[in-house]
């Protein structure tokens, strides 16, 4: 199995990133990788309360277990061991990366589960913008099949405006817009990615994304990693996902410690 990633990271790429705020990059992850861990998403499907914590989405329609790498197996294996971790200091531009949390999403053949528009900064405690989500596809993921959705250049609209969406109109700078409404906006740019088994996906904590139901007779199978890069801060607030066993600390510290651990380093 891969440590390294299998092909290079370009110019092109990192550029793409700072642009978009939405990269894919293909091949990154070789067989074997795929193989191992499409067999454990399997395992976390059939009893998810013994590998991780289910995440919000978790229901009949879609496997969405976290904090699978906590555990020794597969999962903390491939956070510690796989090219993630360099793939996505190398984008980003950061010289460290910790871990945060990974998030399992499977949606068997014929779910109706929609993903409504979001981004992930809603949830998170912390500020900084070197939070990415990566997202590694462990099956085909097509329209059909329920891809996800990007607004390439949004990350840089909310970042001129200081947006940061919440779960409700209450919150922050309110609920994220149904940009489902808004297809026809001659300034949304709406962009997709056909993915085969370890293609990657990465994209900034202030991307919306969303994704439709699985209409195919086969599972779409993604496996997220959310990382921290340099910039990462403390910033706990009301509404904000909690991080199991850890207490808040002191808004404005990096996060540190056992359940932070550092998994690449730019030497």
């Amino acid at each position: 199995m891969n440590k390294h990633p299998l092909r290079k990271i370009t110019s092109e790429h990192k550029q793409t990133y700072a642009l978009d705020g939405v990269v894919v990059l293909r091949g990154m992850f070789d067989s074997d990788w795929i193989k191992l861990m499409h067999s454990a998403a399997e395992q976390v499907m059939a009893n998810p309360t013994a590998y991780g914590i289910p995440g919000p989405s978790q229901g009949n329609d879609m496997t969405s277990v976290c904090h699978m790498w906590r555990k020794p197996g597969e999962f903390r294996d491939f956070v510690f061991n796989s090219p993630a971790a360099e793939i996505t200091g190398k984008i980003i531009g950061s010289s460290t990366i910790r871990m945060y949390h990974d998030h399992l999403f499977i949606k068997p053949p014929h779910s109706r589960k929609i993903m409504r528009w979001h981004h992930d900064a809603t949830a998170w405690p912390v500020t900084g913008e070197q939070v990415p989500n990566l997202w590694l596809s462990l099956t085909k993921a097509n329209e059909q099949s329920g891809r996800v959705e990007f607004l390439a250049g949004y990350p840089k609209y909310c970042l001129d405006n200081n947006i940061v969406y919440g779960f409700n109109n209450d919150q922050a700078s309110g609920i994220c817009p149904d940009f489902e409404k808004r297809r026809e906006d001659p300034n949304l740019n709406f962009v997709s990615f056909d993915l085969d088994p370890g293609d990657v996906v990465l994209f900034h904590p202030l991307m919306p994304h969303h994704s439709k139901g699985n209409s195919s007779d086969k599972p779409r199978i993604g496996l997220a990693l959310r990382l921290f890069g340099d910039d990462v801060l403390w910033s706990p607030a009301s509404h904000k996902a909690p991080i199991p066993d850890v207490e808040q600390l002191p808004a404005g510290q990096q996060p540190q410690g056992k359940y932070f651990p550092i998994l690449w380093q730019n030497t």
